[in-house]
């Protein structure tokens, strides 16, 4: 394993050893959990845009994609068989 030096500004700092006791985690926990899920979420992200390009490219090459009405239809299927959310009082 590596070590990394950051410079936080103290406002930070004294956030992240705010939470980090809230959490019952060492900063340096919370630190590391914060940029897994920081970078899990950009690699998601990534993955996401470069399927999208991909799938334009397919279109643009006349590969055939699902027509509108059909979508449309299994959004509003998958919308009626969702759970209901829980009303708040």
């Amino acid at each position: 394993m590596s070590t990394a030096t950051l410079r936080l500004d103290e406002s930070l700092r004294e956030r992240i050893v705010r939470l980090a006791g809230a959490t019952d985690q060492t900063p340096h926990s919370f630190m590391v959990q914060a940029l897994t899920e920081k970078v899990d979420e950009a690699e998601w992200k990534l993955a996401m845009q470069e399927e999208a390009r991909q799938r334009d490219v397919a279109l643009q090459a006349g590969e055939p994609g699902v027509d509108w009405h059909e979508m449309r239809d299994w959004l509003q299927r998958r919308l009626a068989d969702a759970p209901k959310p829980k009303r708040r009082l």
